[in-house]
């Protein structure tokens, strides 16, 4: 008991600075707390990150009889001098050769066979025969996604075009000799078609719209030469196949007076998935991937930053029967039913 009685209401001596040596003490300590929990999580996320990007994986052959997802290589930050474009006719994603890009294939300065000539002869095999126009401007296209892969200090080939072999045999498919499959070489394409090419690219009648000359309004339109969904999966870089998927999911979206009804498909990642997708996101920010399922491109999606994730979100779907065609063949084929 206090020797002089304390009055109602009324602190003893000292009792504020103490509440307050205590709140500073636990504020401090709540602090510290915080900072230690913040440096917790940066620390293993840089660890995580680092074993991520450090594993080094073999590269993905695509699946042309499933699913395979490549990347198009078309920064959208340098949109006027990219080698390809993708463009949505019907709600349907289609990959083309821009302008660009047909010169930056066809330049002397990637070897004797990279000349104006050899482009305008695929250029005529492009309008006369597209299989065969097709099967010409192959090698040329990969080897300028090796060389583009190559400049981005992502493996690749910059010796690709020196590499191209004009009696490299080809194989034509049944629809282009009546009913009987041809083998052939570039070459023997090449000088089967040379002599009859114009002197600019037309777009090998595929192109976006008007003519070489330009259109009605005195603007030049740009030519595109599209490609066909076997060829993107077969030449452009695999950043998965249907093997590094576990299951999917849809949902659809609130129609717009715009586009109208629209999907999203989820897509879980298996471990090694989500590993190469997170290096892949790393170094191809600002840039398109394309799903190409069973010989037909059922969307595409674009990656806007680096992703670290477990599910993979593909949005603003429009073509419904693509979504779930995608869907359903995660389902059934996926890395879970193996």
């Amino acid at each position: 008991m206090p020797l002089f009685p304390v009055e109602e209401g009324t602190q003893p001596a000292g009792a504020p600075e103490r509440m307050r040596y205590f709140r500073e003490q636990g504020t401090k300590k709540l602090l510290l707390l915080m900072l230690l929990i913040g440096a917790v999580w940066y620390i293993t996320g840089q660890i995580q990150d680092h074993y991520l990007l450090a594993h080094k994986w073999p590269p993905l052959q695509p699946d042309l009889s499933g699913l395979t997802v490549v990347g198009t290589l078309n920064r959208h930050s340098n949109f006027d001098q990219s080698d390809f474009k993708i463009l949505t006719e019907n709600t349907a994603a289609r990959v083309a050769l821009t302008e660009y890009g047909w010169d930056s294939i066809f330049n002397t300065a990637n070897g004797p066979l990279c000349t104006l000539e050899t482009g305008n002869a695929i250029q005529t095999a492009l309008n006369v025969n597209d299989i065969e126009g097709e099967a010409m401007l192959a090698p040329f296209v990969r080897a300028e996604t090796q060389v583009l892969m190559a400049h981005r200090h992502q493996g690749g080939d910059p010796a690709a075009f020196s590499k191209i072999d004009p009696n490299q045999v080809i194989h034509l498919p049944v629809e282009t000799l009546h009913g009987k499959p041809s083998v052939t070489t570039l070459n023997a394409l090449i000088k089967k078609y040379s002599g009859g090419g114009p002197g600019a690219m037309n777009g090998g009648g595929e192109a976006s719209g008007g003519s070489a000359g330009g259109s009605a309004s005195g603007r030049q339109v740009e030519h595109l030469v599209f490609l066909s969904p076997g060829m993107v999966a077969s030449i452009f870089p695999v950043v998965l196949t249907g093997a590094q998927f576990t299951s999917a999911s849809i949902d659809e979206e609130p129609p717009n007076l715009i586009t109208g009804p629209e999907y999203s498909v989820s897509l879980n990642l298996t471990p090694q998935g989500r590993s190469r997708f997170f290096q892949w996101s790393h170094a191809h920010q600002d840039e398109d991937v394309v799903f190409v399922l069973n010989h037909q491109i059922v969307t595409k999606g674009h990656i806007s930053e680096v992703l670290d994730t477990n599910s993979w979100s593909i949005l603003n779907i429009q073509d419904k029967q693509a979504a779930e065609a995608l869907t359903s063949w995660v389902n059934q084929h996926g890395a879970k039913n193996h």
